[in-house]
């Protein structure tokens, strides 16, 4: 079960509600939309490649393993957002999840909170709240978004240890973009209130959160990241979530360290989809250095 907090910024990205479309914003997702891109120009003496994960999903959902692999095996390294492989990175990842200085999630709901909670507990996980009495309040309500129930299958764990497993098996350099207590350090900006508040939202009405969350499962399994960045700010602005702490700044300060990375050996970027559309994403940073970001269709 931790194991599905690891990487789950692509996961909350995910939580959003659909809007119109118009037109003109459907031929801009054909135009620039993929999971996909080949990354080449400025004086590169090989091509690299960005791909936007998912971090659960259903196994028949998924790629086939050597589509990938193809496009990982042209190149010297793997690019993540945290390498988890690390021991210490892992141990940090599972310290993250729990609230600090003795306190408890009874100790910040009603009664009636917590009975709720506990009822769509046993409904959708089939355990009991108690257990989760120490974690943070916002990994809770993805763990429920992201339920069997929600996707209709049992879940498997999405690209990131794919790939991370086969760049170990290849001896390939695994490299992270950025540490395990950043990560947290963006997804504790969100108040500890409004983390009881979501959870306690995603509590009175789960169908609607699972519907929201399958709505952009399937924009993902469309490859249309430019939608699903769309998506993503109109869920963060209606649940006052950072969006800029939790995306822009982050896809900012990986800039400097995937163009020193991408200078020095071809690369295979795998990061949350969510984090490679919209003006601040990565295509349209990495467009702005003066690279060429060709989608592939897969």
């Amino acid at each position: 079960m931790k194991k599905k907090f690891l990487s789950l910024f692509a996961i909350i990205a995910a939580l959003a509600f659909g809007v119109p479309e118009s037109k003109a914003q459907a031929k801009t997702a054909v135009e620039n939309s993929g999971l996909l891109y080949e990354i080449t120009g400025k004086d590169l003496k090989k091509p690299s490649y960005l791909f936007g994960t998912i971090h659960l999903i259903c196994q028949k959902d998924m790629l086939p393993a050597d589509v990938l692999k193809n496009y990982l095996d042209r190149t010297e390294q793997l690019i993540v957002e945290v390498d988890l492989n690390d021991t210490a990175a892992m141990q940090k990842a599972v310290a993250g999840m729990m609230l600090t200085n003795g306190k408890t999630l009874k100790d910040s709901l009603k009664a009636e909170e917590y009975a709720k909670l506990d009822e769509v507990f046993k409904t959708y996980m089939g355990v009991s709240f108690e257990r989760f009495q120490t974690f943070k309040p916002v990994l809770l309500s993805t763990l429920l978004t992201t339920s069997p129930k929600s996707l209709g299958c049992q879940a498997v764990p999405g690209y990131d240890k794919v790939l991370m497993d086969t760049a170990t098996a290849g001896k390939k350099p695994i490299v992270g973009l950025e540490t395990v207590e950043s990560q947290y350090a963006a997804l504790d900006s969100q108040p500890f209130e409004k983390q009881i508040e979501g959870l306690n939202k995603v509590a009175a009405d789960p169908e609607k959160s699972f519907e929201n969350f399958r709505k952009v499962y399937q924009i993902y399994l469309a490859q249309n990241t430019d939608e699903l960045y769309k998506l993503t700010a109109e869920q963060f602005k209606t649940e006052e979530m950072p969006l800029e702490t939790l995306l822009d700044n982050r896809n900012k300060n990986w800039i400097p360290l995937l163009e020193k990375n991408l200078g020095e050996k071809s690369s295979f970027i795998a990061v949350g989809a969510g984090h490679l559309g919209g003006k601040n994403g990565v295509i349209n940073l990495l467009r702005a250095k003066g690279y060429k970001l060709t989608p592939i269709k897969l």
